[in-house]
């Protein structure tokens, strides 16, 4: 059977190759080695020695390392079990077993998952909700226990189950307000407000400058909590 693949379009915007690794790095607050190694594969010593792990992340634009948003929204799946001390290979036997079991080609896009201690739970497939949670980390265990939500409940998606929007979050935040969205048809793909739409960059690089949050505020028109929301997102 073959692996169900993502519906792609010439016209999909989603799939554009628009971010750097620094660009994302910075929307989701990890290290940009982090980030470097989920997308190429690293090195490693073992007694047997030099191994080469595979990359989770398959780039939109291998050649120049360039991301799409749906890239976007796997590194920010992957940030999750980052902060939850989920190892990268535990995560990539996870994928393996995804692709295997569901014949899913990109499960950090497709399946939403969420995790409780060091195991990962698959909650929906495709838009399609499971009955119950299924622990693929261990390889396909149910689990009745009360699962962990925080970073994954924050991707917009469509009843196809693709992602369509995401308020960011970065790597170890507690706030769970959805202040700032990434959304490929707003701000050309840039963080924004949620609710105005205001590029986060245009109000960080004033604030910077030594305007005044009442200037701010005024000139956007704009709450002051906004304005700090930007701020508070940009200087993390």
């Amino acid at each position: 059977m073959a692996l169900r693949k993502l519906e792609r379009t010439q016209d999909d915007i989603r799939e554009y190759p628009c971010y750097s690794i620094d660009e994302v790095a910075g929307y989701i607050g990890v290290p940009k080695r982090t980030l470097r190694n989920w997308i190429t594969g690293y090195s490693y010593r073992t007694a047997r020695g030099i191994r080469r792990a595979r990359p989770v992340i398959e780039p939109a634009d291998p050649e120049k390392t360039l991301l799409s948003f749906y890239n976007l929204v796997e590194a920010q799946v992957l940030a999750a079990t980052k902060e939850r001390k989920i190892g990268l290979a535990r995560v990539r036997r996870t994928v393996e077993f995804m692709r295997e079991k569901f014949k899913e080609d990109r499960p950090l896009l497709r399946c939403v998952f969420d995790t409780h201690g060091q195991e990962i739970f698959l909650q929906s497939i495709s838009g399609r909700k499971l009955k119950h949670p299924l622990n693929v980390s261990r390889y396909g265990q149910y689990a009745f226990r009360p699962i962990l939500q925080k970073y994954l409940s924050r991707i917009d998606r469509d009843v196809n189950g693709n992602p369509i929007r995401i308020y960011p979050m970065k790597a170890g935040e507690k706030r769970k307000k959805r202040n700032i969205v990434i959304h490929p048809f707003l701000s050309a793909g840039k963080p924004s407000l949620s609710e105005s739409g205001v590029m986060v960059e245009a109000i960080w690089k004033r604030k910077k400058a030594g305007e005044t949050i009442t200037t701010l505020a005024n000139d956007f028109r704009l709450s002051p909590s906004e304005i700090k929301a930007a701020i508070r997102y940009y200087a993390a």
